[in-house]
């Protein structure tokens, strides 16, 4: 093990004891205000494409963010591990498809149609346990998503508790930035948040997920 990998995983170990230490008040309250601010975000408004993931117990809830995309028409992708340790991302048409996958995390339909192609107007939602205002992040370990964005362009945007900001993480070249991070700390009423917004400039909208008539992937998935 690398002095930087010594570095990440006692980092690892601290930000899951801050998570551990909230409450179920505290982490119910924090997991809609994150929601809130995600789904009031310009670039979340308007990105016709998200690729997301399924939450573990440890993470931020997404599964109000999902069954919001396939309320309101947005095209849902879910991850799943390929062979490589490389990420697929695969469309999820309703909350009742998901089935347990490889580590007991839900995933949706492996089939050729549902295959998912990014593109630069796609919006990835990355889990993370930490951040800094580089916009590093501190993932599970497994590299699955700096891989991801390494091979990529698309618009990203971590979600991640406040007790998961830190003035700057370890990383090296192959540690990717994200875009922008959220956390409960980025909700605001509604009247500041319109405020806020129009001082600022929209990013370009997004367009239709590609589907792909490919290869088949073995289940699993990383977040």
């Amino acid at each position: 093990m690398t002095p930087l990998d010594a570095e990440k995983k006692m980092l690892r170990m601290q930000m899951g004891e801050r998570r551990q230490a909230m409450t179920g008040e505290q982490r119910e309250a924090a997991d809609r205000a994150i929601y809130e601010a995600l789904i009031a975000d310009p670039a979340f408004q308007e990105a016709k494409v998200v690729f997301a993931y399924v939450s573990m117990p440890h993470e931020v809830d997404t599964a109000p963010l999902m069954r919001y995309c396939l309320e309101h028409g947005k095209t849902l992708a879910l991850p799943i591990c390929a062979p490589r340790n490389q990420m697929a991302f695969y469309q999820l048409k309703s909350m009742d498809e998901l089935r347990p996958g490889q580590y007991r995390i839900p995933i949706p339909p492996i089939a050729k149609d549902r295959r998912c192609i990014a593109d630069h107007h796609t919006l990835l939602i990355v889990p993370m346990l930490a951040f800094d205002e580089a916009g590093y992040r501190l993932g599970a370990g497994g590299g699955y998503y700096d891989r991801w964005l390494s091979q990529h362009i698309v618009h990203t945007i971590g979600i991640c508790y406040e007790n998961g900001r830190v003035d700057a993480l370890p990383h090296d070249k192959y540690d990717q930035k994200v875009d922008r991070v959220i956390t409960e700390a980025s909700w605001k009423p509604a009247a500041e948040t319109e405020t806020a917004e129009s001082a600022e400039t929209a990013p370009a909208p997004a367009a239709e997920a590609v589907l792909e008539q490919g290869t088949e992937v073995p289940n699993g998935e990383e977040s």
